[in-house]
């Protein structure tokens, strides 16, 4: 009878075989709004909290050839790249506890073909638990790329001692704005407003930071989809000017995930009233908001751990070892 570690062995040795000598026929597509359907049959039953395996982020971050997928043998691969090298989020099969070392193999094989090393990323939660199962492979720690997850009760109230230079801002805020000042519901109507917001927020960047390019073109596609998406957004004009709006949906029964916050940097107080207000019209049924990476960005990272997260979601970079 063989150990646990025998059996992992024995499976990987077979799916490593598998990879040499199976010839694999995966058309991978374009990610389109049509897709929908098909992506979350193989994310729902993952029960998954993390950003990036949501149909709208791969959607809103796959135009042109960014992002595409391919259904094979049971299970659903996600290609995309990174400064000119292809790597794959990871598979994912239609049942979490299916062979999920053949869905490796297949990738594997996959990768041979066109003549890449085999490289996975957002490597999380249950999908970790399914690498680990299976031996041959490294897993790397990507912190850059950990989601940040906070009570929504502590943003919406940001109440304690950790959160009172928060509601200072707020405090600050409204004794400034109060008076011209009103929360909006984002609709898809309000596409040139949100984009007018985003171009003046996109004026004071450095357009070589990760995303910056892309993110226009993304903004453009949820929001032009956000209802066929079950996206929800909020909003803040000040005299009647639209100056913040945040897009964010729910994935499940706990958990809501903030795509995109944009506002002017120049009024105090606003980003941290946006982030608020977001949660007070449209978060207080869910027990956390999932608020994305900081990409490795300094002020990213200082902002998002200001505001206290109740946990992270780590991520892994996975390669054959």
């Amino acid at each position: 009878m063989h150990s646990m570690a025998e059996l992992g062995k024995i499976t990987m040795e077979f799916a490593e075989s598998r990879a040499n000598q199976k010839e694999v026929f995966m058309e991978f597509q374009p990610i389109d709004i049509q897709m929908k359907a098909l992506v979350e049959r193989y994310t729902k039953p993952w029960c998954l909290q993390c950003s990036e395996y949501t149909f709208t982020n791969l959607f809103m971050w796959g135009q042109g050839e960014g992002i595409r997928v391919a259904e094979y043998n049971g299970a659903l691969f996600i290609a995309a790249s990174w400064e000119n090298s292809p790597f794959m989020f990871a598979p994912l099969t239609e049942n979490p506890e299916g062979d999920y070392a053949a869905a490796l193999a297949d990738a594997v094989a996959y990768f041979r073909k066109i003549g890449a090393e085999p490289s996975f990323r957002a490597i999380c939660g249950p999908i970790k638990a399914a690498f680990e199962r299976c031996s041959g492979f490294v897993l790397e720690e990507d912190r850059d790329n950990s989601d940040y997850v906070y009570s929504m009760e502590s943003l919406l109230t940001l109440s304690g001692k950790k959160l009172h230079g928060k509601r200072n801002h707020i405090n600050q805020f409204r004794a400034q704005y109060g008076d011209v000042a009103e929360y909006v519901e984002i609709t898809p109507d309000m596409l040139g407003e949100c984009m007018g917001v985003y171009c003046e927020w996109l004026s004071g960047k450095d357009a070589s930071e990760p995303g910056v390019l892309s993110e226009k073109e993304a903004i453009q596609r949820i929001l032009t989809h956000m209802d066929t998406l079950g996206v929800k957004g909020g909003g803040i004009r000040i005299q009647g000017k639209l100056a913040a709006f945040t897009l964010g949906e729910q994935i499940n029964d706990e958990i809501a995930v903030i795509h995109i916050e944009k506002a002017d940097s120049g009024i105090p107080g606003l980003y941290t009233i946006i982030n608020q207000q977001f949660v007070e019209h449209a978060w207080t049924k869910v027990k956390y908001i999932n608020r994305e990476e900081d990409m490795g960005l300094e002020g990213l990272r200082r902002a998002k751990l200001s505001y206290n997260p109740a946990f992270m979601i780590d991520k892994f970079h996975g390669r054959l070892a």
